[in-house]
């Protein structure tokens, strides 16, 4: 689609069936619904369980080179040209993005610096994001839209400019609201991982609503004990964030 006007993937999905590769899975008494056009992504949601890909297709995949040169060939064809280079640039950093967040999840020291920001910011995300399962840590709220937005960001508990450390036990997921008051001091993590809320959120000019049902209550953590966030972190951020 051209820049002024927004895409719908739920088109393509729909319609490549006719390219001979690509097989929809409908969800049980959805049969005959896949045979019909489907217009939107809540619409193919509610009657499709995925896609089967040719499984000669899916050999070919496994090969990096082959991969590589089948994402340029879409890109060309399906992709208006002053798209393409754009698109094809956004997908070696999606790419290098996806690498890092394994890296991080494997790693037992510090990710290279040399990384650049781009792609260590998105990397760090998809990780973090990953290991809380889209669910904010302090206030446990979980929300995704049919495209697979989320409500939730991926924050350092020791800023990147001071501690250069993208190790999941330096991060946590957050919701906006949970994010932004972790960063300004007035949310904490305590020594048992319970909710800590600042006294400066309780003053007369702020109504925090719903953060003070959060004080004392124990944080969402990772199901993998190895990136439970480090108390060595939260020490930090306690002494150094968390306002009186």
């Amino acid at each position: 689609m051209p820049p002024h006007k927004k895409g719908n993937i739920a088109y393509p999905f729909f319609y490549m069936q006719s390219e001979g590769f690509w097989k929809l899975e409908p969800l049980p008494g959805y049969e005959e619904d896949v045979q019909r056009q489907i217009s939107s992504m809540s619409k193919m949601r509610k009657v499709v369980a995925g896609a089967r890909i040719d499984e000669n297709l899916f050999i070919v995949l496994q090969d990096p080179q082959s991969r590589e040169k089948l994402r340029q060939t879409l890109v060309q064809t399906y992709f208006i040209q002053e798209l393409q280079s754009a698109l094809l640039e956004e997908g070696e950093i999606n790419k290098q993005a996806y690498s890092y967040s394994k890296e991080i999840l494997q790693a037992k020291t510090t990710v290279s610096e040399n990384t650049p920001p781009k792609i260590r910011d998105q990397g760090f995300r998809k990780a973090i994001i990953r290991i809380y399962e889209h669910r904010c840590a302090l206030c446990g709220v979980r929300m995704l839209t049919p495209e697979g937005h989320t409500i939730v960001e991926a924050a350092h508990i020791v800023p990147w400019s001071e501690s250069h450390d993208d190790r999941p036990i330096n991060g946590l997921a957050l919701c906006r609201l949970c994010h932004w008051s972790f960063d300004e001091g007035l949310m904490g993590v305590g020594q048992d991982y319970e909710v800590l809320i600042s006294s400066l959120a309780r003053s007369e000019r702020n109504n925090p609503g719903l953060l003070m049902t959060l004080d004392g209550r124990p944080i969402f953590k990772p199901d993998d004990q190895q990136y439970i966030p480090s108390q060595e972190r939260l020490e930090w951020h306690r002494k150094e964030r968390l306002r009186s």
